[in-house]
Order: C-alpha cells, then sequence, then structure tokens
C-alpha cells in the first residue's frame, strides 16, 4: 500500500509508463520494482517523455532513461516508493521484508557522452541490445544452460529402470559437463542472483543426490524443473530487456529525425523561403504581405519550439531568439536589418547538423 508521502510520486512513475511489463510472466513474480523518492527522480519524472518510450528529456535536451539493479534488501523502506502493483493486502514495508520477491530498484541514467546528444543515447541502447540479440553474450548464455537441462533430462530418461551403477556413471558424467559448462560460462563468477540461483539448482541437480546423500531420480527432477522455472524467467526478461531498448532506440532515432528536419527547414527559409521574399529585396511591402510573413516567422519560431534533445535544442534555442529578433524587425518595418539575422541564423542551424551525421544505416 502506498503511503501519503510517496502516493503522488509513484503514481507518477508507475511500473506501467516506466517498464511496461506484466507483474507475471509465465506463472514466475517479477521483481518487486522500487524507486528512490527523492526530488531528483520527481524532477525526472515529471520531465517530457518521448512519446512510446520510457525516456525522459529536460527543458534543456538532457536524455535519461530507466534502467533496474538487482538488490539484495532495502533497509530504509521510508526512502522508496514502489513501482510494482503492490498484491491485496500487502504493505509495501511488508513486502520489503518477506524476502519472497526479488528487488530491483529503477535508476534514472543521464547520458552524458558527447555532451549528452542524442547520437550518444542511440549507440548506448546499441551496447545494450549487443548482449540480448540472437546471437548476443546473455542470450546465448541462457541457451546454453537450457540445452544443459536438456541434457540432463534426457539422462534421467536414459537411467531410468537401470541398475544403480549405471544410473550413478550417467549422473557422473553429467556433473562434470556441468560444471565446466558454468565455468565456460562465467556463472561461478556470475554477480547476478538470478544466475547464481540457475548456477546453484542446476549443480545441484546434476548430483542427483537427495538429503540421505541417495542418488534419487525424482529428487533430480524436482530440482531441473526448478531450474527450468527460472531459465524460462530469464529467457522472458531477456525478450522484455531487447524490447524495451529497441523500443528507446526507435523512439530516440525518431526524435532526432524530427529535431534535424525542423532545423533544416529553419535553413531552407534563411537561405531561400523568407529570405528570398520580396520586402527584403525592396526593403518595403504591403500590409498583407506582412501579415503573411509575420506567420511564416511565427510558424517557424512555434516549431523551433518542438527541438527535444541536444545537440538540436541547444541549437534551436539560438536560433529561436534570432527568429524572434527577426519577427520585432518585420513588425517596424525594418527589412535591411532583419535580412541581416538570415546568414547567422542559417549558419547556426547547419554547423549543428553537419557536425552530427549519423551513418544512414542506423537511420529510421
Amino acid at each position: 500500500m502506498t503511503t501519503p508521502e510517496n502516493e503522488g510520486f509513484s503514481s507518477q512513475i508507475s511500473l506501467r509508463e516506466l517498464l511496461q511489463v506484466r507483474e507475471r510472466v509465465k506463472g514466475e513474480r517479477l521483481p518487486l520494482f522500487v524507486i528512490k523518492s527523492n526530488e531528483q527522480n520527481e524532477r525526472i519524472s515529471r520531465m517530457w517523455r518521448i512519446p512510446g518510450t520510457s525516456v525522459r528529456v529536460s527543458p534543456e535536451g538532457d536524455i535519461y532513461y530507466p534502467v533496474w539493479r538487482e538488490r539484495v534488501r532495502v533497509n530504509k523502506s521510508e526512502l522508496y516508493a514502489p513501482c510494482s502493483n503492490l498484491p491485496a493486502g500487502w504493505s509495501f514495508e511488508r513486502l520489503l521484508a518477506s524476502r519472497r520477491r526479488p528487488i530491483s530498484e529503477v535508476v534514472f541514467y543521464q547520458v552524458k557522452k558527447n555532451g549528452g546528444s542524442v547520437e550518444a543515447a542511440i549507440r548506448s541502447m546499441d551496447h545494450v541490445l549487443e548482449n540480448y540479440v540472437d546471437q548476443g553474450k546473455e542470450t546465448e548464455q541462457v541457451k546454453k544452460v537450457k540445452s544443459q537441462i536438456n541434457q540432463a533430462i534426457k539422462v534421467l530418461q536414459e537411467t531410468k529402470g537401470v541398475g544403480k551403477e549405471e544410473f550413478e556413471e550417467g549422473f557422473d558424467n553429467l556433473y562434470r559437463q556441468t560444471l565446466k559448462l558454468m565455468e565456460d560460462l562465467g556463472m561461478k563468477r556470475a554477480s547476478s542472483a538470478l544466475k547464481k540461483d540457475v548456477d546453484r539448482l542446476l549443480t545441484f541437480a546434476s548430483t542427483g543426490r537427495d538429503k540421505l546423500g541417495r542418488k534419487n531420480q525424482l529428487v533430480v527432477l524436482q530440482r531441473l524443473e526448478a531450474v527450468e522455472k527460472r531459465v524460462e524467467y530469464r529467457l522472458n526478461e531477456i525478450e522484455f530487456v531487447k524490447g524495451k531498448f529497441l523500443v528507446n532506440k526507435t523512439g530516440l532515432l525518431v526524435q532526432r529525425e524530427k529535431d534535424r528536419e525542423i532545423l533544416a527547414e529553419a535553413v531552407h527559409q534563411f537561405t531561400s523561403g523568407l529570405a528570398g521574399h520580396v520586402a527584403f529585396e525592396k526593403g518595403e511591402t504591403t500590409d498583407l504581405q506582412k501579415g503573411i510573413l509575420l506567420r511564416v516567422v511565427s510558424n517557424l519560431i512555434y516549431q523551433l519550439e518542438q527541438v527535444r534533445v541536444k545537440p538540436y535544442k541547444p541549437a534551436a534555442v539560438e536560433v529561436s531568439k534570432q527568429v524572434r529578433k527577426l519577427k520585432e524587425m518585420i513588425k517596424l518595418g525594418d527589412y535591411q536589418s532583419a535580412k541581416e539575422i538570415f546568414d547567422q541564423a542559417s549558419e547556426r542551424a547547419k554547423k549543428v547538423l553537419d557536425e552530427f551525421t549519423l551513418p544512414q544505416d542506423v537511420r529510421p
């Protein structure tokens, strides 16, 4: 149950908005997602969000996106707010103390490389996705573990009804194979609680022993089923992470193109659109033409205000200031002075467009 102090905060950064994921995945509970209830997170949670993503953008164009980190426990529950929907009858404090559910802390990561540019944010998404694509490290790791489980089940089936000596020989081989696989995959050194759990259970199952030290097929099968559930959980988690970061990357690419198109349109207006109007050649025009010019300039100011992300946002702010001066000069009929602004504004917009150009293959 959300406390009065964090009620508004937790609703702003709900699990549905940040993580867009169901409470259960094939029967396995997802972690309890929590977030520090502090001024910084509240500020970020109120920022504009790229539509369809969990990416937040500050008024200055800084980019933030949520990541989640495994927590063993949370000792000071009063410092946190839940992002997950709490089970009926459970308080936040009680759920934290029960340890029946893994805990993940949601943290907003700020993109800072290359001045916090959207290009750096896109590369950040790619770095994560490299591990979660079909041939990525995380995906390959869990596939190999799943394969080992299938091998264990096969051995169990082959030894059903055989003598004790054959049964023990089969599981001795399986045990050695499992230990080698876990070492090769780095599972023995893994920091993730889930990976440690899979490692422990799979190694435990491979011994084939019950509590009295006897090798027992039923006990092994039960343990393998427990491992299988955790591996299925991890497979779904991988798909979730991959989907989430793919959506974020797509949103960043789309926003990047929108911002660039607006600045490119501004350059067009400064070089041939507005700049080519007869008023700036003759130094005068009719009231009707002045009204049309002012509407064009007002629309350009509005469009520049829609630029959201760095490095395009700061450039758009500078250009917008110049265009506002241009608008005032047109109102006064000072077309010659207004004309001088075109080159300055065009140069500023062109500079950022030329400096940040991604290869064609990463565009949406």
